[in-house]
């Protein structure tokens, strides 16, 4: 958590956190009282790892499975809120049966190292299947990032709120009289755009589909090449879930002064190399020089709302949080009558 001072609400003891955010995920409780027994299920998990992901984690063993859980990202996992964590090679080592991730590391690990006692897996984000659409699958892997309530409301509603909610916190600034570029516009960045506009910034996306640039377009958003929108930007954010988007080439013509945020799901979105080594300004944001002028990096380039603050709102990930919950039962139900490979999510949502 890029040891950022301890805010009001890391400042409460675990219990107390634990009882308030069991209290506001009915719908991630109700979901696991209806898992069917996940007795002999080894689920190996990657995510990130806070307290939202720890009461997933107990209805999956209170069903009866055991799990091992790698971080998605380290500067991502709260260490506080007891989520036992393990490298990915251990998790491999651990001979699962199911995973559960949001990245692929131990299904692309397992690919790698010949391991192919995994019956079937579920992905949650879009970089995840990326990554294991391109190794070759011993088992089925399905795909819950499609899912409309994942990706429409999730991504769309919660990534956006909570991105802003933890920059402008972090910073003590506001989005009025700020452009913002907005590079990428699935969902995340379709979110991360209004929300922008709705805190009062002018924005600009940046998108290579030619339909979702036509998309953005229509929401009334102005549209332009990256190196165009990111000379104009006061601020940056990514949100396309892909390595380099602001490479070296991009970041020498950013604008003297920007804040680059990254809201994709691992820190290589921002070529960080050519970047070069940061010298810190506030706990979350770091400055760097670059072609003689200062480019600001927040929460060190990792992903903005979990690593300098707590990630999507209860009540807002509780969605996502029963859905995770869900499509293990539904797995390991039925994952096994699928053939190897990518599969999309075969029940409604």
């Amino acid at each position: 958590m890029l040891g950022l001072p301890e805010t009001a609400w890391q400042g409460i003891g675990l219990e107390q956190r634990l009882r308030w955010t069991r209290r506001w995920m009915v719908r991630t409780a109700a979901a696991s009282r209806g898992l069917p027994s996940l007795a002999g299920v080894r689920l190996a998990v990657t995510a990130h790892c806070d307290l939202k992901m720890a009461v997933v984690i107990e209805g999956w063993r209170a069903a009866g499975a055991e799990v091992m859980v790698h971080p998605a990202d380290p500067a991502t996992t709260q260490p506080d809120v007891g989520i036992e964590v393990a490298t990915v090679e251990e998790c491999v080592g651990w001979q699962p049966t199911h995973t559960l991730e949001m990245g692929g590391d131990i299904v692309v690990h397992a690919a790698q190292t010949g391991y192919d006692g995994i019956r079937a897996g579920v992905e949650v984000t879009r970089t995840g299947l990326n990554r294991v659409a391109a190794v070759g699958l011993r088992h089925p892997v399905f795909d819950l990032d499609s899912v409309p309530l994942k990706n429409h409301l999730h991504n769309r509603f919660a990534v956006g709120t909570s991105t802003w909610q933890t920059v402008l916190s972090r910073t003590q600034l506001s989005l009025h009289g700020l452009i913002v570029a907005v590079i990428g516009y699935g969902e995340v960045g379709a979110g991360l755009a209004r929300t922008a506009r709705d805190h009062g910034a002018q924005v600009l996306v940046a998108e290579v589909d030619p339909a979702r640039a036509t998309v953005a377009s229509y929401d009334g958003f102005g549209v332009g090449e990256i190196r165009e929108v990111v000379g104009r930007a006061n601020i940056v954010v990514t949100a396309t879930g892909r390595s380099g988007v602001l490479s070296a080439d991009v970041l020498g013509v950013v604008a003297d002064g920007c804040l680059l945020v990254n809201a994709g799901h691992s820190a290589d979105e921002i070529d960080l190399v050519a970047l070069g080594k940061g010298e810190p300004v506030i706990p979350a944001v770091t400055s760097h020089r670059v072609g003689g002028r200062e480019v600001l990096l927040f929460a060190d380039g990792h992903v903005a709302n979990l690593a300098a603050g707590d990630g999507d709102s209860l009540n807002a990930f509780d969605i996502t949080a029963a859905l995770l919950a869900s499509s293990v039962g539904w797995m390991v139900t039925h994952g096994d009558a699928y053939p190897p490979g990518l599969h999309p999510w075969p029940l409604r949502e």
